[in-house]
This record gives C-alpha cells, structure tokens and sequence, in this order.
C-alpha cells in the first residue's frame, strides 16, 4: 500500500491524472505476447512502459493521424486473425461509430487472441480531436459481446466522490501542494467507502476491460 501511494505522489507530481495512475497500475498485471497491435496509441505512450512483455513480443502501433486510417470507417490495415493481442486505450470516447472499430479489432484478433482496454467515465471534457461518449459497464459488455467476443472481464477503476473531485481539480493547483491535496482526498474516500461499501462503483474514473475472440 505505501509503495502504491508513492507511486501515485511521483504521477500526480509528474503531471498526470488520478485516473491515468489508475489505469497504469492495472496494466502492471498484463503480460504481452506475440504480435501486439496498439490501436490509438501515439507516439510516446507512457503506458507501455507498465505493461510486462515477453522477448517475443512484436509491438507496432497504429495511430489513426501518423498512418492516415480512419478509425470509424476504415479497416484497420491488417488480415484476419493477425494479432495476438490488441490495446485500446483511451480511444473508444473519441469514436462516434464504435461498433465498427469493435468489430474491426475482432477480426485482425487470432482465435484466442486477447483485447485490453480502457476508458474513461467520470472525467472533464477532452476533444482529441472529438471526444463523444462515456460507456459504463453494461455498454461495454454489450458492444464486446455484439463485436463476437467471450468471456468479458470489465473493471470498475476509481474509488468514491473525493476521487472525482481530486480527478478534476489536481492538474489546476499548484505543484507544490498536489501530493498533499491527494493524501487528504485519499484519506476521505476510505472513510466515506467504509460506511458506504455498496457506493464504490457509483463513482468510476474509467473501466478497464478485457475480452477474448
């Protein structure tokens, strides 16, 4: 838990969103393998850095402005059961006609081949360069399953309403203070969690989500 909490000072100080802390701490969990295809990704996502990796891993990433594919209309630039695993990491809220990319990554997956997903629910704004949507769980699942997909796993990433306050305002304040706002928010979501158990997937940051074809 202390290394935890060290961790996520070190983020908030390096400029990045609770919620990003978040869904990197849950990538440390993933280990990749064979031909990773990243879907979205740019040029220097700093979360690969948390995802494990076998030597035989070979990484590409495909980002929709360097390789000029429209995600919403194109096919993605790949054969049938290409990939061993796809990342789709915060894309999925920037993509109006979403059932098709879904379908798309189920058809360049191998038979068995894994998807590994994020997006974000309770946060601010951000065009990149349109920002539509927010899922919640039950949407996920029934866009994965209607794509063909099997044995969905989706995760609640988040805490209470303090990490939803702490999510918006902490990038605003002064760096100095950051890890000092961040421990007290942290210190009143437990407290407010521990009487309200129930309430703790009301206030998700984002969802992790992983699939199988």
């Amino acid at each position: 838990m202390v290394n935890k909490i060290n961790r996520l000072i070190k983020s908030i100080w390096e400029g990045k969103s609770h919620t990003r802390f978040l869904m990197n701490e849950e990538l440390r969990s993933v280990t990749l393998n064979g031909v990773v295809i990243d879907v979205g990704g740019g040029k220097n996502s700093d979360y690969i850095d948390f995802i494990k990796k076998n030597d035989n891993v070979d990484f590409v990433t495909l980002d929709g402005k360097i390789s000029k594919v429209n995600f919403e209309t194109d096919n993605l630039p790949y054969t049938e059961s290409f990939a061993d695993t796809v990342l789709l990491l915060n894309v999925l809220e920037h993509i109006y006609n979403y059932q098709f990319l879904s379908n798309e990554v189920y058809r360049i997956l191998k038979r068995g081949g894994k998807l590994i997903g994020f997006v974000p629910f309770l946060m601010s704004y951000h065009p990149d360069p349109n920002d539509y949507f927010r899922y919640t769980k039950d949407t996920l699942d029934k866009i994965l399953k209607t794509s063909g997909f099997t044995n969905t796993n989706i995760v609640c990433v988040g805490g209470g309403p303090f990490a939803v306050h702490l999510n918006t305002i902490i990038l605003s304040v002064p760096k100095i203070i950051r890890p000092i706002i961040t421990l007290m928010y942290i210190f009143l979501d437990k407290i407010f969690i521990y009487f309200r158990l129930k309430a703790k997937e009301r206030y998700p940051l984002g969802y992790m989500f992983f699939a199988t074809k």
